[in-house]
């Protein structure tokens, strides 16, 4: 007849505790993943991606902004908190509800690489999710991931020191409470730090010299630098939103007398040419019949993105020009250092 091996605490006489419930292991997920979170937030700025020690499903949706991978600060961080859990058995989030991740055969933490072994065995656990609920009918409560790498979790605060510590210090009740109390702040932070948003924006625009050459008395063209800012507000850090509107080169023309004073067809070409006046790109507005009018007509602007001026290198200029009937009867110049100043 075989026996079941038993769970071998490091401490004779001691007490298992009991298996950690489905839901505080949930809670537990969430709160380590709110600090990750927000610690993304802090060092790269929203819409970027946020490590996890409980990876996703394949197939949702992630964000496209930059990878958390690219920042040594958060990379650090992923390492600082399986090295909790592999030498305490508790990450913050875990600390917090009072759970701890033991090695089945000895009852104590597992240690760093197993800890990292224990996160990538969960992507079985994320394939429809079946391994993420097993705890809710395995009479272990364990997931794919704790069955492939040997660990279970229990409901406690006072997991044994790992092996490599036991030597060196002795919990003791103040040190525990300390470092609940630690992990309690560590999540709250996280907490209000991945949640907490106030957002504000606001629109502006600069006027920007526009040298003109005109033989139409009536007709004038108005150039300027529109653009957006929005940035958020979470707790009392401020930051820039993920996506901000590119600022543009807006010109805009408009006649101060009739309509009938100037014939139709009327064609507004602008033009962004480079520093050695080739045309990089063209705009045309073709106004065709004016409508009867006796006031003021002003035309849609002809526009140009950052990006657009960019591509154009430095040294661009921006020309307009009214032609009538395929003659230049009014013309309007920007330039790159003028578009500058205004920035």
């Amino acid at each position: 007849m075989s026996v079941a091996p038993a769970l071998e605490l490091p401490l004779a006489g001691a007490l298992v505790p009991p298996y950690a419930s489905w839901g505080r292991r949930v809670v537990a997920a969430l709160l380590d993943g709110a600090v990750l979170t927000g610690a993304t937030w802090l060092v790269l700025g929203s819409g970027s991606e946020a490590p996890s020690l409980t990876p996703v499903p394949p197939g949702l949706p992630v964000a496209e902004g930059v990878s958390w991978v690219s920042s040594p600060i958060l990379v650090a961080l992923v390492v600082v908190l399986l090295a909790l859990q592999g030498y305490t058995g508790a990450t913050p989030g875990k600390r917090v509800v009072g759970i701890a991740v033991v090695r089945a055969s000895t009852g104590r933490p597992v240690g760093l690489v197993t800890s990292a072994l224990r996160v990538v065995a969960h992507l079985l656990d994320a394939i429809l999710l079946i391994g993420y609920l097993r705890p809710l009918w395995d009479a272990k409560c364990r997931t794919f991931a704790d069955s492939m790498v040997g660990t279970l979790v229990l409901q406690t605060r006072d997991a044994p020191l790992h092996p490599w510590f036991a030597r060196l210090a002795r919990p003791t009740r103040a040190g525990s409470a300390l470092a609940t109390a630690g992990s309690v702040a560590v999540c709250a932070l996280g907490v209000g730090f991945s949640t907490t948003t106030t957002s504000t924006g606001w629109m502006g625009t600069a006027l920007v010299p526009c040298s003109a050459q005109t033989g139409l008395d009536v007709a004038t063209a108005t150039a300027s630098r529109d653009g957006s800012w929005s940035q958020e507000r979470r707790l009392w850090v401020t930051r820039p939103a993920a996506q901000q509107d590119e600022a543009q080169l807006s010109i805009t023309w408009h006649w101060e007398g009739p309509a009938g004073d100037v014939a139709a067809p009327t064609v507004i070409r602008t033009d962004l040419l480079d520093a050695s006046g080739v045309v990089v790109t063209t705009a045309n507005q073709e106004v065709g019949q004016w409508p009867s009018a006796d006031g003021p007509v002003r035309l849609g602007p002809a526009t140009y993105s950052t990006s657009d001026l960019a591509h154009a290198g430095q040294g661009w200029t921006v020309r307009s020009a009214v032609d009538v009937g395929g003659r230049t009867v009014a013309s309007c110049t920007v330039r790159a250092e003028d578009w500058s100043a205004t920035s």
